[in-house]
């Protein structure tokens, strides 16, 4: 008898000592993915996308968008092929689109309906300048800031 509950305790430590492991590996990883907020200076500035899109972003929440994807008809504008991009003011704020990194969200009114809309630009800050991407655009097309001409 004297076994059994000796082994049942060696059982319970053994167990214990395994999940405070992974308990400790599983934090170490997360704060290995946890990003740094963003400042402003990191997100001010011109955003040049591949496909001619253009977001001017300023340090007091205002932002241009020039020829830049909507997404999808749910914000109240047409769905035809000519009437995919947006051009017009918006105002901006820090965000986090889902299941990205850190980046921005675009605010303004859709131009049909007058419905809110909004556009994530997810960042990423590599030692080669300042990069993002819009979650609604199609593969491939990315943005890159150049800090000056925020008109």
């Amino acid at each position: 008898m004297r076994t059994d509950w000796r082994r049942i305790l060696w059982w319970v430590m053994g167990v214990t000592a395994l999940f405070l492991a992974l308990m400790a590996a599983f934090r170490m990883e997360l704060g290995e993915d946890r990003e740094d907020p963003l400042a402003i200076a990191e997100v001010a500035g011109v955003w040049q996308g591949s496909d001619g899109g253009r977001l001017t972003v300023r340090a007091d929440g205002s932002a241009d968008l020039d020829g830049v994807t909507r997404p999808g008809p749910d914000c109240g504008q047409s769905t035809d092929a000519a009437g995919r991009s947006y051009t017009g003011p918006a105002t901006w704020a820090f965000d986090t689109y889902p299941d990205e990194r850190p980046g921005i969200r675009f605010d303004y009114q859709g131009p049909a309906t007058a419905k809110p809309c909004r556009i994530y630009l997810v960042v990423s800050l590599p030692k080669d300048g300042t990069k993002g991407f819009l979650p609604q655009d199609p593969p491939g097309v990315r943005y890159t800031r150049s800090a000056g001409q925020q008109n």
